[in-house]
């Protein structure tokens, strides 16, 4: 058994935080919160240990917040911490309290690749984690990615990829985000050598815009081979045997998708699978192009838990995969989406 904290219990660790304590090998010891607000108060209500800094108690105390004891406590208590602190925070973290505890900690991808000793990606590369101090998983996009291309390069040669990103302008959480009539691009984004820091040296260009609304992001790939250049069918029949993407024909709007995801009933709309359009797929002189939705809230979910499994070497790639899918039912999921928008 493994003894996990969650430092931080926004929109990533929150959802992590839940899936640990649902797993048979790992026990949360609960998370960290900073402020004494209503994500305090749900914590409570969920029935987690709720710790703060050692000077806020009587703070959190007055203010209804049930404490189990002090940040410093909770780390001393863990074998392993999944930071899910605001990005950039992870680095102040990481000297200050997880180095000279020597304690494990996995970071989130809206820190720098060399926060790390490894980037991670459950599909991608799960055994090179194992028994590391710091692991990054990759971001949203960045994980999307990852699942969809590793399974192409173990049967394909790559030429060059083109990304092509439509991010979403901020989480449902969040009280700040894009303007309301603006479209912001970057060319050159960080995506294109997140991706790397995965899969080695794959040659590849990212752009990404960021738009006005909520629902997921939507990204586009142009893939160029060198020979042997897959079919539409080749395509579905790849994704439609990766656990963790879901192949939808005739979906046509993100609303959809995020609508079906409610109907379904799915807690907090969470899918955590990346929905490949199939409906999008082009073959071309050279290639192939199509695109596919992220859910940006809980892709990363299942990346962390199989992160903090190959870090402390309790579990195999096939065993972790399969049984953090099940803790958060992702067969049920994929299967559901793939008969709605089939």
């Amino acid at each position: 058994m493994v003894n996990v904290c969650v430092n931080g219990y926004g929109t990533i660790g929150k959802r992590v935080a839940e899936a640990i304590a649902k797993h048979p090998k790992a026990k949360l010891v609960g998370i960290s919160k900073y402020t004494p607000d209503q994500d305090a108060k749900l914590a409570n209500a969920s029935k987690l240990n709720v710790f703060v800094p050692k000077d806020s108690v009587k703070n959190f105390e007055s203010k209804g917040i049930s404490v189990n004891g002090s940040v410093d406590d909770m780390i001393a208590r863990s074998d392993i911490v999944v930071d899910a602190s605001a990005d950039g925070k992870g680095m102040q973290n990481k000297q200050t309290v997880y180095q000279p505890r020597n304690k494990k900690a996995i970071f989130q991808g809206g820190e720098e690749a060399e926060i790390a000793d490894i980037s991670f990606n459950a599909r991608s590369n799960f055994e090179k984690a194992s028994g590391k101090q710091f692991v990054r998983v990759v971001s949203c996009n960045t994980t999307a990615y990852c699942r969809l291309l590793k399974p192409l390069i173990e049967n394909y040669k790559i030429k060059h990829i083109s990304a092509f990103l439509i991010r979403r302008g901020a989480d449902l959480s969040d009280a700040k985000g894009s303007a309301l009539n603006a479209i912001e691009w970057k060319a050159h984004s960080h995506h294109a050598h997140d991706i790397q820091t995965v899969l080695g040296n794959i040659p590849i260009s990212s752009v990404a815009f960021k738009v006005p609304h909520t629902h997921s992001h939507i990204n586009s790939m142009n893939i160029i081979f060198e020979d042997g250049i897959p079919n539409k069918g080749d395509l579905i029949d790849i994704y439609s045997k990766e656990s963790r993407i879901a192949v939808l024909n005739t979906a046509n709007t993100s609303a959809q998708i995020v609508e079906a995801a409610r109907d379904l009933e799915l807690p907090r709309n969470d899918t955590f699978v990346v929905s490949m359009l199939a409906n999008t797929i082009e073959i071309n002189e050279g290639g192939v192009f199509f695109s596919f939705s992220v859910p940006q809230e809980s892709i990363v979910v299942p990346e962390n838990i199989d992160a903090l499994v190959s870090q402390s070497g309790i579990m195999s790639k096939e065993e972790s995969m399969r049984l953090t899918d099940e803790i958060i039912k992702i067969p049920k999921i994929k299967s559901s989406l793939e008969k709605i928008f089939a």
